[in-house]
């Protein structure tokens, strides 16, 4: 069955959406081709995939909310009507720190490309398509604290004056064990966006990965890292663009959150709950 490309655009109105970038490539997962088209979208109306379904042909639209998610096992899935997209925590991660906060993204394919593992294959494309970043400022209160506790993992939402992002690991590896680490919005975005992803060898390998991101082996890592704290890095930008999925940009909350061994079960329902507690739009 042949498929049906994303609609293309007319000469640009106000009211028609224009073609910022696009990319193809293949899933590190799926091992299948990818097309992503991105677009923009009416003003407030937040970014919504348009995922291809391998049943009808159509394009099938799925809000970037909490309320479609479907899996956090790996990573965050959403889903409606039995398509389903995967890996889109690292896009809207840099979609909130790029300052991107309307879009239409079209998807032909089963996941959203991996990359290296981090959010630069996002913020590369976003620069050399032209989009210049511009991260909103944080203007909107969060009320109370919102505390959530699952086990051992906790999250919580501060007020504060600013956005800021601290995460505690405690890894029973070597070239991990305890670590902290805080960004704001005060800092380089690419402090976050250029951390890569990571998991076990064992996993990696039954997912064909070992190649493509970084492994960890009983002592050590498979490729050299960025920094010595990558892994908690990575960890702040998954939280990012898991508290994207509240529904505005989590950057315009003046909130700290706080993540000790987190992830994204608690991060979903973390954006569930800012969603009921914050106007939809400042």
């Amino acid at each position: 069955m042949p498929v049906t490309p994303a609609p293309e655009n007319k000469e640009a109105t106000s009211k028609e959406a224009v073609s910022l970038a696009s990319f193809s490539g293949r899933g590190l997962t799926s091992k299948q081709p990818i097309q992503v088209d991105i677009k923009t979208a009416p003003k407030n109306s937040g970014i919504t995939f348009h995922v291809l379904s391998s049943k009808t042909n159509q394009y099938v639209e799925i809000k970037a909310c909490a309320d479609n998610v479907v899996n956090t096992l790996r990573n965050v899935v959403l889903g409606k009507d039995g398509t389903r997209l995967c890996i889109v925590e690292h896009f809207l991660a840099a979609t909130t720190l790029w300052g991107v906060e309307d879009l239409s993204v079209y998807v032909a394919g089963l996941e959203m490309p991996l990359g290296d593992g981090s959010a630069a294959l996002w913020t590369d494309l976003f620069e050399k398509a032209g989009m210049q970043p511009s991260p909103p400022q944080s203007t909107i209160e969060l009320k109370e604290p919102i505390i959530l506790t699952r086990g051992d993992r906790t999250l919580m939402a501060l007020p504060d004056t600013k956005f800021s992002v601290q995460y505690m690991m405690d890894w029973n590896h070597p070239k991990i064990g305890k670590r902290w680490q805080s960004w704001d919005v005060g800092q380089n975005p690419a402090e976050i966006t250029r951390a890569r992803t990571f998991g076990t060898l064992k996993d990696h390998q039954m997912l064909g990965l070992e190649n493509d991101v970084i492994s960890l082996t009983a002592d050590d890592f498979t490729m050299p890292l960025h920094w010595e704290d990558e892994p908690v890095r990575h960890k702040m930008l998954d939280l990012v663009g898991d508290l994207a999925l509240c529904g505005i940009n989590p950057l315009r909350i003046k909130a700290k959150f706080v993540s000790i061994k987190g992830g994204h079960e608690i991060d979903v329902e973390m954006a569930k709950r800012l969603a009921a507690a914050l106007p939809k739009h400042n």
